[in-house]
């Protein structure tokens, strides 16, 4: 779930096909609320902002997991 500019996750306790290539490839540059919350998301958002895409100046990033 998203609250903001965070993620909540929680470890299902079984194997998810969750972290392939083809997932990445989801939420790379996608817009925000049109896929689910994932990890990726999360890392593409940030990135795009430390590049400064997206019309807006580039700003350090920091992820806690």
């Amino acid at each position: 779930t998203d609250v903001g500019d965070i993620l909540i996750a929680m470890n299902p306790f079984q194997p998810l096909q969750l972290y392939g290539r083809e997932v990445s490839e989801q939420y790379r540059c996608h817009e925000k609320g049109t896929l689910p919350p994932h990890i990726f998301a999360v890392a593409d958002r940030a990135y795009q902002a430390m590049l400064g895409r997206r019309g807006a100046r580039p700003q350090s990033q920091c992820i806690v997991i």
